[in-house]
């Protein structure tokens, strides 16, 4: 589940409250200690195991803040797609250079095929007989 903490400013201080969430509200100094207390408050509110606050997923409405921060906002979430993307695709790509390995191709070749360097293949190669040994 995604809890969605609508933040303000008041003087100096960041205030958050969760959407939906009775009591589930905190404020701070800052927005990285906001985000500290706001994964508590939730954590009582909702009653949830001791350590569950790290693993909550927060988004974080700054529309009564700055128009600036509703953008950054989005290139925050654009940041994390394109870094999970990446990730698969060096997975995916780790796969191709093992089958490949399998049925004798050279390091020269499936650089060739994968538009990578043959140092990459022969990097992801020494990595792939690590992890198997």
């Amino acid at each position: 589940m995604t809890y969605t903490v609508r933040v303000t400013r008041e003087g100096a201080d960041w205030l958050g409250e969760v959407d939906g969430l009775a009591g589930a509200h905190s404020y701070a100094r800052n927005l990285r200690t906001l985000d500290e207390r706001m994964r508590e408050v939730i954590a009582l509110v909702e009653d949830l195991p001791e350590g569950a606050e790290a693993g909550l997923a927060l988004t974080w409405d700054y529309a009564q803040v700055a128009p600036e921060a509703v953008e950054a906002a989005r290139l925050v979430e654009e940041r994390v797609r394109v870094e999970r993307e990446r990730e698969q695709i060096a997975a995916h790509t780790r796969e191709l250079v093992a089958q490949f390995l399998t049925k004798g191709w050279f390091s020269r070749d499936i650089a060739a095929v994968l538009g990578l360097s043959p140092g990459r293949i022969s990097q992801l190669a020494h990595q792939l007989a690590t992890d198997a040994a």
